[in-house]
């Protein structure tokens, strides 16, 4: 069942049906990053730089998105082994399709990862938001799988055992809070931008904008200007304590194009 206005509204215990957790809470966060990764590509096809050295944080971030796959394609796995063809349990649409989606998902961010890395992208927006939304989307089924799990104890150590086997269930339990804390892994590796690249169109000096290297995080609240602004709250500012402007605002870069329309328009 999707949807049950008893079990989540008219009750003292309110909770989102298992259906719901595990179609419009996690396909919710998939459907954006499908929607949105054209930004992904335009970014790769719009980067002026080149070569971004592996490093620990895009190691990492490898690493643990192979092992989202791998459980990901666990899931799917085990629901067939476990559910349908005379089994117990049903297998439903949800368990073959709610993995594939995020199998889709997970490999295509694993593939941005050495992309990105190859044309410069330090860091990206549509890849943030999207580890964001899954984990927030996510805590609902935490409190579900930690009170599913309360009740199974409960009736596991009662004195007069259960013959009814909680084998699926308890995979589920194992296998989320993996794909959750492996999730929360993945959304704080993409707070921090990655490393410098290689290969530059433009020389990029020590006294450079914070900006060029700053993450999505840092970039839509202003953490990378924080520093300037402390250094002039104690004192007034100096020129020297300014950085330079970034290349693109340079009198180089911005005259041409001004030049070229200014002309256009006095003809």
């Amino acid at each position: 069942q999707f949807w049950n206005s008893t079990e989540t509204w008219f009750t003292n215990n309110p909770d989102f049906t298992p259906c719901f957790e595990q179609t419009a809470l996690v396909w919710t966060p998939c459907a954006f990053y499908w929607f949105f990764v054209a930004f992904d590509f335009y970014y790769l096809k719009a980067s002026l730089d080149k070569n971004i050295p592996w490093n620990k944080l895009n190691v990492s971030k490898a690493l643990v998105n192979l092992g989202l796959l791998v459980i990901t394609a666990l899931d799917l796995i085990m629901a067939l082994i476990k559910k349908g063809d005379g089994k117990e349990l049903p297998l439903y649409d949800l368990d073959v399709w709610g993995p594939i989606i995020k199998f889709a998902t997970f490999l295509l961010i694993f593939l941005f990862i050495p992309l990105n890395r190859k044309y410069g992208v330090q860091t990206t927006g549509c890849q943030f938001l999207f580890w964001f939304l899954l984990v927030i989307l996510s805590i609902p089924r935490c409190r579900t799988e930690v009170r599913l799990d309360t009740e199974r104890q409960k009736i596991l150590s009662s004195e007069q055992p259960s013959e009814q086997d909680f084998s699926w269930e308890e995979y589920q339990f194992a296998s989320f809070f993996i794909f959750f804390t492996f999730s929360c892994i993945m959304l704080i590796l993409n707070c921090f931008a990655d490393g410098l690249p290689r290969q530059t169109k433009y020389q990029r000096g020590e006294n450079e904008i914070p900006e060029l290297s700053a993450s999505f995080l840092s970039r839509i609240t202003y953490q990378w200007f924080d520093k300037m602004a402390l250094k002039g709250y104690r004192n007034p500012l100096e020129e020297k304590d300014l950085w330079d402007l970034r290349p693109q605002d340079s009198c180089s870069e911005v005259m041409p194009i001004f030049a070229h329309h200014w002309n256009q328009n006095v003809r």
